[in-house]
């Protein structure tokens, strides 16, 4: 399958290509680790992570999976207009969205402030589901454990607001045995209890994200939010299961002009890099403008037919170079890989000095996105 779009953009040869079975393959990972009755809401927030969030959420329909989670209103109008006719909740609230969008649309707002609440209550017409956010620890969004009384009290005498789901996030899942992840797990059980007081046939708890998940802290019958996982990047190297995750996008591109580079020439912008020696550099049609980070100017590497050659000179907007000299076979409209499954996207990071997350959000709109599998 290749989208639509990215059927008129193959004039030039960057592309992100995302492999269906691999994100299967994580799928069923995660759905495996999860107890009792318990179901997946992947996140699809971001353009799932860069990897395109309308074609990954009706993949995922086909698996069977009847709930996702994005940020932002606006992310799950794609979902709907697109055809995903399942349950959406908006991570990020409703913002100034008016209720009229989230009743004709089905969507599920997560609240974790009271003047949301009560404005979605004076204002909706009809029932609509909605999600609660408790702060047990990460100090951002949420309501605090100590104001949730009065909020459940709100939602129970509430002819409108449905409460279909309770939820908080881990600051710092991808060390399991910490002390902040003990506690904000001690939190949540007590939230669950507290919620379960005023609604004893309660909603789904959700805590568990990827990191989690891979880390084996299900409780039984709640849900899971796992968003990096399902694109084959670990939170943590050293989470267990890591080696079972088969990383789902290889962002590609083509050599379009091969340079000999004399002793004592300087490259790109600014002059970063010098020659030395006689040299062979290969140019590259990306750059930053594609999501191909410019702190990665004489720091990163790339996979040229089995061998990493290094970025040479300053990435530019539309352009980046590498030093073939010692790669013999280089040659015109060779594929090089910019991340994938021979150049894992988390040592990229490291050489960008970012996170996996923040390289695979950033692939640009005009890299087509092509589809395999």
């Amino acid at each position: 399958m290749v989208q639509a779009q990215a059927q008129s953009n193959f004039f030039r040869p960057t592309q992100a290509r995302i492999d269906l079975r691999a994100l299967k393959s994580n799928v069923s990972l995660a759905q495996s680790l999860l107890k009792g009755s318990g179901q997946l809401i992947p996140i699809v927030k971001a353009n799932a992570y860069g990897h395109g969030s309308l074609e990954i959420a009706l993949l995922l329909k086909e698996m069977g999976i009847a709930s996702l989670g994005v940020a932002t209103v606006e992310e799950a109008l794609i979902l709907r207009q697109g055809g995903f006719d399942g349950r959406i909740l908006i991570l990020g609230g409703p913002m100034e969205a008016p209720v009229e969008v989230l009743q004709d649309f089905a969507l599920e707002p997560c609240l974790f402030e009271m003047a949301s609440l009560e404005g979605l209550e004076k204002n909706l017409k009809k029932p609509l589901g909605v999600s609660i956010k408790v702060d047990t620890g990460m100090g951002r969004l949420g309501f605090w454990p100590e104001d949730l009384d009065l909020v459940l009290k709100k939602l129970k005498a509430s002819s409108v607001l449905k409460l279909k789901s309770v939820f908080s996030h881990l600051a710092s899942a991808e060390n399991p045995k910490s002390e902040a992840v003990l506690k904000q797990r001690e939190v949540f059980e007590k939230v669950r209890k507290q919620v379960q007081k005023f609604f004893p046939s309660s909603p789904c708890f959700h805590l568990v994200n990827s990191a989690a998940l891979m880390a084996g802290q299900m409780q039984d019958a709640d849900w899971a939010r796992p968003g990096l996982m399902l694109y084959g990047v670990a939170p943590e190297r050293t989470l267990p299961r890591t080696q079972a995750l088969e990383p789902v996008m290889s962002f590609t591109t083509k050599i379009f002009s091969l340079k000999k580079i004399p002793r004592g020439q300087a490259v790109s912008y600014g002059g970063t890099w010098v020659a030395l020696r006689d040299s062979r550099v290969a140019i590259l049609p990306v750059g930053y403008a594609d999501g191909y980070r410019r702190h990665l100017s004489n720091q990163g590497e790339v996979w040229i037919d089995g061998k990493l050659c290094p970025v040479v000179g300053r990435v530019c907007m539309d352009l980046t170079l590498v030093d073939v000299t010692d790669l013999k076979s280089a040659h015109l409209g060779q594929e090089v890989e910019l991340w994938g499954k021979n150049l894992p996207v988390e040592k990229v990071a490291e050489q960008a000095g970012t996170i996996a997350y923040e390289l695979l959000c950033g692939v640009g709109l005009r890299v087509p996105r092509v589809y395999t599998n």
